[in-house]
């Protein structure tokens, strides 16, 4: 399965309207079109899951939108703006991402987020 692949099975499920999967050694493996993820959002999040104080004084930027952060522990961020918001999940070498839009629950979409992270663990990444 290619990283397309796991970015359309996130946003064909009808729960997440952008996607991505990003390393955590930097680089985007993949992303929606006009999804634009920066490495240095990706550093900002990784350095967040250990320190959210950073999510906590600054909010969460993904993709150039600024979201409010709502929480976290060391292996996922959840944060929202207005009725739209972002789901980040770590798996051991990458970070899966996925934004909800308007009429999209935030649940659902952690939800198939930490399913592919989920997969992706077992699979070695």
């Amino acid at each position: 399965m290619s990283w397309d692949s796991y970015r359309d099975t996130m946003t064909g499920s009808g729960n997440v309207k952008m996607a991505a999967v990003c390393g955590i050694e930097g680089g985007v493996w993949t992303t929606s079109p006009g999804f634009n993820i920066t490495e240095a959002e990706i550093k900002t999040l990784l350095g967040g899951l250990t320190n959210p104080a950073t999510f906590q004084m600054n909010g969460v930027t993904v993709g150039g939108v600024k979201y409010m952060y709502l929480q976290s522990d060391d292996t996922q961020i959840q944060a929202k703006k207005g009725a739209t918001g972002v789901s980040v999940a770590k798996a051991g070498k990458c970070l899966i991402i996925g934004v909800y839009g308007d009429g999209q629950q935030a649940g659902n979409c952690r939800a198939n987020v930490e399913r592919i992270r989920d997969y992706l663990v077992t699979s070695g990444y």
